[in-house]
């Protein structure tokens, strides 16, 4: 009896271009923008025109996220992604705009987003070092300022 040959694993670079259209008609802007980046082949191949990011928009402002109220440029991605966008991007990315519902997560629709249990501020670029970095010299004054007054207050009413 003959046995059956190993088969390497698939891959979606494997699927026909067709597939490609079809999967990527599906994706809401932010994921058809990262797609599109992931190769020349889906470069060329992603749609993420006008109508796609007016989509993304208006579901936004359906689920009352933050949307930029500024004039958009539309012509482009790149002029398209403006300071703004890339905020909403990247909060959306790291599932800070996710709260628990019954039908799961904002960003990953059925599955629940269990990104309420890490606090905000450590789930940002850097972490716990990123907000050091930012409020760095103003908390770090306080801080010993704070302590200052502490040593102070025991050693003169304690």
């Amino acid at each position: 009896m003959g046995e059956i040959p190993p088969q390497k694993p698939t891959s979606l670079t494997d699927l026909p271009t067709e597939l490609h259209l079809h999967i990527s008609s599906y994706l809401p802007y932010p994921d058809a923008l990262a797609l599109k980046h992931t190769s020349r082949h889906f470069y060329a191949l992603v749609y993420t025109g006008v109508h796609l990011k007016v989509d993304w928009l208006v579901e936004r402002f359906e689920q009352k996220l933050e949307c930029p109220m500024e004039k958009c440029s539309f012509r482009t991605d790149e002029a398209f992604c403006n300071l703004r966008i890339r905020r909403i991007m990247e909060r959306r990315r790291r599932h800070l705009e996710c709260r628990r519902r019954a039908g799961g997560c904002l960003v990953v629709a059925g599955r629940t987003c269990q990104g309420d249990l890490v606090p905000a501020w450590l789930k940002r670029k850097g972490g716990l070092r990123g907000v050091v970095f930012r409020f760095g010299n103003e908390v770090l004054v306080l801080g010993m300022l704070f302590l200052g007054v502490y040593l102070l207050w025991g050693l003169v009413f304690g």
